[in-house]
């Protein structure tokens, strides 16, 4: 008669290691499962880049937003218009950093602004070049990048064959056909342009490539979500109740000063709020 307590002992002890075993599971399932959103972008200095700490100031902003919400965040780098077209196709979930022009709301979900970037068009100190309105570039040879938007009246004219453009991968190559006069002019973000100058040109060479005072536009800098990705409302809504937060805090205001002052380039973060 008393073997029968036993039995009930060991029944309650194999029930109890069942149980510890499924929550485990579930938890390895939960940990695995874990929310993440996935970041297209290119090499585009010194705005975002692999090479810098937490990707640059806009690659910190987006951390630091999604993380505190316990959304884990990859970054992957690939030429823009394929970055493009694969958060066009959901294979990934955002893409950035980009003017947001009314082709794109077309397709996707703006985020609320970043940042401003003033796109100015660059040239040899060599080559005499002097403009005002799009007329004055009648027949030049301008250099672009594929899947760049720089501005309505920029984009008719090429459309119009206005002027020569040609379209190719990278902003750096640009800037090498540039160097080589294969092209009149590149219009590019002012501080990127300065940035990949640096980068891409020896001191001397540095002294042959300058801009022109009058700006193509001033545009802010957006994430941009597909609006066929059933995931993007969700992500566009965190990231932008975020920014505000950011941005009444200083702590947006704290990065981008961080970005001009060279931090993230030399290898440490921003990480509080500059008063």
């Amino acid at each position: 008669m008393r073997a029968m307590p036993v039995f009930k002992n060991r029944a309650k002890v194999k029930i109890f290691s069942y149980t510890v075993s499924a929550l485990l599971v579930l938890l390895a399932l939960s940990v695995s499962a874990a929310e993440k959103i996935r970041v297209a972008t290119g090499e585009w200095v010194p705005y975002v880049s692999k090479a810098y700490q937490h990707h640059g100031a806009i690659g910190h902003v987006i951390e630091k937003i999604y993380q505190s919400e316990g959304i884990e965040v990859e970054f992957g780098y690939f030429p823009w218009a394929r970055g493009y077209q694969m958060v066009k196709d959901g294979v990934w979930d955002t893409t950035m950093p980009y003017y947001c022009s009314p082709e794109r709301e077309k397709l996707f979900y703006c985020s609320d602004p970043i940042a401003e970037g003033q796109q100015v068009y660059f040239h040899r100190t060599d080559y005499s070049f002097d403009w005002e309105t799009i007329a004055d570039l009648k027949g030049l040879k301008v250099g672009a990048t594929l899947g760049y938007y720089y501005g309505e009246a920029f984009e008719k004219a090429e459309r119009d064959g206005f002027f020569y453009v040609q379209r190719i991968a990278s902003d750096e190559t640009n800037f090498m056909v540039l160097m080589k006069e294969r092209i009149n002019i590149f219009p590019q973000d002012k501080d990127v342009g300065y940035a990949m100058i640096r980068r891409l040109f020896n001191e001397d060479e540095r002294k042959l490539i300058t801009h022109h005072k009058t700006p193509i536009h001033t545009k802010s800098l957006h994430l941009l979500f597909a609006r066929n990705n059933e995931k993007s409302k969700h992500h566009l809504d965190v990231f932008n109740r975020g920014l505000k937060r950011m941005r009444s805090s200083g702590e947006l205001q704290g990065y981008l000063q961080a970005m001009s002052d060279g931090v993230y380039i030399e290898g440490g973060a921003y990480e509080g709020v500059k008063k």
